[in-house]
This record gives structure tokens, C-alpha cells and sequence, in this order.
């Protein structure tokens, strides 16, 4: 087993208050020789809230897709119940190889 190096950031893209939240999360992904680790799914994903509004409520990804980088992901995600997340826990892992971090929202 390998430590994978996960570094990011998120976002709140509420566009109407009348919509659902999604907040965006773009994800690093790196290996330990600092290679980008690619190929990356909704499956490789776990994403927990760790402070929010409504008391931790968990989160569906409703997709993952790569950035324009090798190892770069943009990760959606939408709160169930409850309008705001302010700090995510994000977990990814390729087989035995595993990593973790926390990304901050500011929400609106």
C-alpha cells in the first residue's frame, strides 16, 4: 500500500436560491513519486461533510470528471437536505493505495 497525496478545494455554484447546492470540488491526485494518478472515478471517491448547517448531512457526488491536467478532478457534489457544507473530508484510493484532506467552502 501507497499514500496517494490529495490536495484541494471547493466552491458553492448556487445559481437561484429555489435550486439545490451544488458545491464543486477540484481534487490533486498525486502518487508518492509525485506522478499524477489518472483514470480516477466517482467510485475512487469518498466525500464527507464535517461541519455544515444542517448538522453533517451526508453528500452525493453527482459526478466526477478530469481536469485539463493529468491528476486534476472536478468533483460535484450536493448536500442532502440542508443548503450549505463549509468543510468537506475527501478520501480517494486506486486500489491498496490510499489518501486524504480537508477542503474548505465559503458558502453564500
Amino acid at each position: 500500500m501507497a499514500r496517494l497525496t490529495v490536495e484541494a478545494v471547493a466552491e458553492d455554484t448556487l445559481t437561484a436560491p429555489e435550486e439545490r447546492p451544488t458545491n464543486r470540488i477540484v481534487a490533486s491526485v498525486t502518487d508518492p513519486n509525485g506522478e499524477p494518478v489518472t483514470g480516477l472515478t466517482a467510485a475512487n471517491f469518498r466525500i464527507h461533510p464535517m461541519a455544515s448547517d444542517n448538522g453533517g448531512a451526508n453528500v452525493h457526488v453527482t459526478q466526477v470528471r478530469p481536469g485539463p491536467l493529468a491528476g486534476f478532478y472536478h468533483i460535484d457534489v450536493v448536500p442532502n437536505g440542508g443548503r450549505s457544507v463549509c468543510v468537506f473530508a475527501i478520501a480517494a484510493s486506486r486500489g491498496a493505495d490510499k489518501g486524504q484532506t480537508l477542503a474548505t467552502v465559503a458558502v453564500d
